[in-house]
C-alpha cells in the first residue's frame, strides 16, 4: 500500500483521483497496464478510459492508483539479492 506521503494519496486541487487503466486486446491475452486517467469519480474515470481505450479492448479494468502496489525492477531485484544473501549466510548450517 502507498505511504501517507505518497503523492497518489494527496488530494488534487479539484478533488480528482488518479485511476490506473488495464486492458486485454484479445480474450487469450493477459491484461496489461496502458495508462491512467484522472477523474473525481469511478463513473467519470470509466467514461474517460472507455473513450481512450475501448476501441482496442475486449476487457477494460480500472482501479484507484492509490490502491495499487507497484513493484518495479529495482524493488524486485533488491528483494532477490536480500534473499540470496540470506541463503548464503545459512549455507552449510544444519537446522
Amino acid at each position: 500500500m502507498a505511504s501517507d506521503d505518497d503523492p497518489r494519496r494527496k488530494p488534487r486541487i479539484d478533488g480528482s483521483r488518479q485511476w490506473e487503466v488495464f486492458l486485454r486486446e484479445r480474450s487469450a491475452e493477459p491484461m496489461r497496464h496502458v495508462g491512467s486517467v484522472t477523474a473525481p469519480s469511478a463513473d467519470i474515470a470509466t467514461e474517460q478510459a472507455t473513450t481512450l481505450f475501448d476501441y482496442a479492448a475486449s476487457a477494460l479494468w480500472l482501479c484507484p492508483a492509490d490502491e495499487v502496489r507497484r513493484l518495479g525492477g529495482n524493488d524486485l531485484a533488491e528483494k532477490g539479492r536480500a534473499e540470496s544473501a540470506g541463503d548464503a549466510r545459512t549455507e552449510g548450517v544444519r537446522q
